[in-house]
């Protein structure tokens, strides 16, 4: 039998209706979405789901590109 772990986040209210608005476009369920994203970030060390939901629009051939806007 899988096990679940409970795990609290604090996060600002507007992050939290940002993640609640791009999960219902999704259809999915807010920890469903976050567990989602967690499996995304670049160096997760969890597999990652077939379906890109969202991308770092500054990361562009595996490297992160930083600076002045």
């Amino acid at each position: 039998m899988t096990r679940s772990v409970i795990a609290s986040v604090s996060m600002p209210s507007e992050m939290a209706d940002d993640i609640d608005e791009h999960r219902k476009q999704h259809g999915m369920e807010f920890s469903e979405y976050i567990r989602h994203c967690v499996r995304q970030a670049n160096d997760s060390p969890f597999d990652t789901p077939d379906e890109v939901l969202c991308r770092d629009e500054n990361y562009e051939n595996g490297r992160r590109n930083e600076g002045a806007a």
